[in-house]
């Protein structure tokens, strides 16, 4: 089996595969002026690799991206057989930078949050409890389209959320506070298989009125509370809450991240608080 088939096993998108196929000829192509088998390599001449990357004036970003596909590429010799080790699992360009939403929420803001929202507006059920699942368990948009009734555990207080491509599941719990809607909002529904909260007829106007359904969402929101940005702030805003209180590993968990380094970067917001915190007290401010 060859790289490309080996990607396609792994269910990876038909511009994923192309884009590690096209990328790892770069690595080959060095290995080879290099005279060194892509069995054999080591890690520290992937350390050359990524210093000859860099001589050639390549950016931290697109070299980064080739270690992800070396990374990926190890796996596959290891699953060959041709391997037993992959020098790039443990490599990490430091200085990136990946952008996390700012002006984060507190806990205690997106809790008042969810308390007055169908209190103060006229809101149906069903967007309180994808309110409550954004706040409470962290879940993407993009999750709550993908739910369904036996994704639900109210006896256990559970959830279950299927992983993807991109994410890991995991089995989190649930808030009292939840469960009297979810369970009422689940008698009253008499549920097929399919999507929870979303029409399953899978076009283009599906798909936009999903978006105004939540755009409208957020306008409602931000009534309540002006710093209300969106899905993406709501979810940074938990997992860096999260941080305060887990270890990395339970978080990483928690939030469904394929990789640790995924979770890290939420630590920097933890830090820009502190020194906010910092500023906004000590006396010579």
């Amino acid at each position: 089996m060859g790289f490309t088939e080996y990607l396609q096993q792994k269910q990876y998108s038909k511009a994923t595969v192309s884009l590690y196929a096209e990328g790892i000829q770069h690595f080959l192509d060095w290995l080879k002026e290099e005279d060194i088998s892509a069995d054999l390599f080591t890690y520290t001449e992937l350390l050359d690799f990524m210093r000859y990357c860099y001589s050639k004036g390549i950016s931290k970003r697109s070299v980064h991206n080739r270690l992800c596909i070396v990374r990926h590429y190890c796996n596959y010799l290891i699953s060959e057989g041709k391997r037993t080790d992959n020098p790039a699992a443990g490599v990490f360009i430091k200085g990136l930078v990946r952008k996390l939403p700012t002006n984060l929420l507190s806990i205690e803001e997106l809790e008042e949050l969810y308390k007055q929202y169908s209190i103060q507006l006229s809101v149906d059920t069903s967007k309180k409890i994808m309110l409550g699942l954004m706040i409470y368990q962290g879940v993407t948009v993009g999750e709550i389209m993908r739910l369904q009734r036996h994704h639900f555990k109210l006896k256990d207080g559970k959830i279950f959320i299927p992983g993807t491509k991109r994410s890991n599941e995991r089995s989190l719990d649930l808030k009292a506070v939840q469960i009297p809607e979810l369970q009422s909002y689940l008698n009253a529904n008499k549920f097929k298989e399919g999507a929870l909260f979303f029409e399953q007829i899978k076009t283009p106007v599906s798909e936009t009125n999903i978006n105004n359904r939540l755009q409208y969402m957020f306008k409602q929101l931000k009534q309540l509370n002006a710093n209300v940005i969106n899905a993406k702030q709501i979810r940074s805003s938990v997992i860096t809450e999260w941080l305060r209180k887990n270890h990395l590993r339970q978080v990483q968990y928690m939030a469904g991240h394929k990789y640790v380094s995924s979770t890290i970067r939420y630590q920097a917001n933890n830090l820009d608080d502190l020194q906010n915190e910092l500023e906004r007290h000590h006396p010579m401010s």
